[in-house]
């Protein structure tokens, strides 16, 4: 339902006399230019807009913006248009919302102004605004804006404009951002371990059933029969290790059946007599076989369960130096040194905290289609760790349009026909 990016922006009265006009890729965009351009604004009023951030609509300047959506299947062009008005005797511009579902249809509206009481709350924590705004509107702009595309917002150095001053005071914003991440990380961990352990217990139950009438109809008598017995030994020996079943209690019974096995099969393809050891044999493995038939079509799916995990954890350790992270059993992230020391996060580099942050941003929208919104992500972050730094966020997440502000030509890297310098934007409008 929300499988839409941004293809458009148009912002009217920005900075009071500007408009500006910009055309999105799909895929990766880049808003460039020295402090005081304006790029770290329009992208807080980008993100502000869409996810109906209403403090910070009030504080930033400008009379219009309007956001064209375009969808990775469908035709249709959803449109969000925020529109800023000053009434005269008024330090507080009224906000309402225009929200289009696609071109052809009319727009609901949304106003600020519903609240009589709306000019109490501005500047005050976040928290309180949108219980106000769920206990007079329910979830209707939030909802309405999610059913159309899904936001996904970082800003790592700067606390939002949003947020409580208590919080901002309490701790540095990276260790905060951090920890809120950890935490998410064990729920998603969490998730994909339910998830995976869900196909072993189908796994068990497909051996119990095992032991009725198999599910071949052919002859397991004939000529020639295509068996890979030693595959087939090394497969049972990984069923039982993963089960953590003594070596010591299947290793000479599961040869013993295999040398049996072998002998009951040269008997076949020799059409010579059977004994009831040779039938037994060959009717067990009947049951094996279709037990590792199951084995592979679940370690498969177990594996496609937790390839992220396991993607986010190789760009990670692909990138740190002397350094090891690993997922534990409480699917919690940890770190260990080459000497074997075990290392706290909050004892990280900046870089290599404000590397988890973003890439962990990545992998938690869970390979769906979003727009990655995100301020300055290249700080503290490493000349190496940022040439590569787009590339790896599209391996956790393809699907993912990235709209960064940045200072460095690094992030950009080889996406330089991506680029919006907000100082040539900005300028050549404003002189037109």
């Amino acid at each position: 339902m929300n499988e839409n990016y941004i293809s458009k922006v148009v912002i009217d009265g920005f900075w009071g006399d500007r408009s500006l006009v910009l055309d999105f890729n799909q895929d990766v965009n880049f808003l460039i230019g020295v402090n005081g351009s304006g790029k770290t604004t329009v992208i807080n009023l980008i993100a502000a807009a869409l996810m109906a951030d209403f403090t910070t609509l009030d504080r930033i300047e400008f009379e219009k913006i309007s956001i064209v959506l375009k969808g990775y299947k469908k035709r249709k062009k959803p449109e969000v248009v925020v529109l800023k008005k000053y009434t005269e005797g008024s330090p507080f511009g009224s906000i309402e919302y225009r929200i289009k579902n696609s071109a052809g249809e009319p727009a609901v509206g949304y106003s600020l102004d519903d609240f009589e009481e709306h000019k109490l709350y501005r500047d005050i924590p976040k928290r309180y605004v949108n219980r106000e705004l769920k206990r007079i509107y329910g979830d209707s702009i939030v909802e309405h804006l999610e059913s159309l595309t899904q936001i996904s917002w970082l800003s790592v150095h700067r606390a939002s404009p949003s947020e409580d001053r208590e919080r901002k005071s309490f701790e540095s914003t990276v260790d905060r951002k951090l920890d809120e991440l950890m935490n998410r990380l064990v729920r998603y961990f969490s998730s994909l371990g339910r998830n995976a352990s869900g196909l072993l217990e189908k796994f068990q139950e497909s051996v119990f059933l095992s032991m009725l009438v198999g599910r071949k109809q052919g002859n397991l008598f004939r000529p020639n029969a295509a068996l890979d017995l030693e595959e087939e030994k090394d497969t049972l020996y990984s069923i039982f290790n993963h089960f953590n079943l003594d070596v010591g209690n299947y290793k000479s019974r599961v040869d013993n059946h295999f040398v049996k096995l072998d002998k009951a099969m040269n008997k076949v393809n020799e059409k010579e007599g059977l004994d009831y050891i040779d039938v037994a044999s060959i009717v067990l493995n009947d049951r094996i076989d279709q037990i590792i038939e199951d084995w592979k079509i679940v370690t498969q799916k177990r594996s496609d369960i937790l390839q992220p995990r396991e993607t986010f954890l190789k760009i990670i350790n692909g990138l740190v130096q002397r350094k090891t992270f690993f997922i534990n059993d409480r699917n919690e992230l940890e770190v260990e040194t080459d000497s074997n020391k075990k290392l706290l996060l909050k004892h990280l580099s900046s870089g290599e905290k404000q590397l988890l942050i973003v890439l962990g941003e990545a992998l938690l929208q869970e390979n769906r289609s979003c727009v990655y919104i995100a301020d300055e992500p290249e700080l503290s972050l490493h000349v190496s760790w940022q040439e590569r730094l787009v590339d790896n966020l599209r391996a956790l997440n393809p699907h993912a349009q990235i709209i960064f502000a940045t200072h460095s030509p690094d992030v950009v890297s080889s996406y330089g026909n991506k680029v919006f310098d907000m100082e040539e934007y900005l300028n050549v409008l404003h002189k037109n």
